[in-house]
């Protein structure tokens, strides 16, 4: 039987899943004082990966060593591992106040560069077609009720 797009999906989205799980862990167990190598025994992994690991997030981070929020791929990412059905998936997307991204500014002039916002991985995750046209819709609908309720408020 051939392979079909949702188990090559399925595969994928578990792989993301599980490099974010062991980053988060690690960085977890770091910030709660346990030795790298400890954490590598304990992994499967070598104490340089954990060094590796360690450099690479300080790094993205200037420096700070914190845990990465979940993301809006993280949650599409567990229905399509068949971690959380569709409503869950759709209920946490809903519950996050999404961001929009924005063009900084320096002294009043705006940059060259973007800054992304959550709902930039909504419409990403659109566009990829890991969310369907519906899906879409019923969160760019509470999105947009949430904007003017907070438009409303001020």
């Amino acid at each position: 039987m051939p392979i079909s797009d949702a188990d090559l999906r399925k595969v994928g989205a578990q792989r993301r899943l599980a490099a974010h799980r062991e980053l988060r862990v690690i960085v977890e167990a770091t910030l709660a004082g346990r030795p790298q190598t400890a954490i590598a025994e304990l992994l499967g992994v070598s104490q340089p990966h954990i060094s590796r690991t360690i450099t690479a997030v300080r790094r993205a981070n200037d420096g700070v060593l914190r845990v990465a929020p979940v993301s809006v791929f993280d949650i599409v990412d567990e229905r399509d591992a068949g971690e959380i059905d569709t409503a869950t998936m759709m209920d946490r997307l809903r519950a996050i106040d999404h961001t929009e991204g924005h063009v900084p500014e320096v002294n009043g002039v705006p940059t060259d560069a973007y800054v992304r916002g959550s709902w930039d991985d909504i419409e990403l995750a659109y566009q990829q077609d890991k969310l369907t046209y519906e899906e879409y819709e019923q969160l760019f609908r509470a999105h947009r009720a949430r904007a003017r309720a907070l438009t409303a408020k001020a």
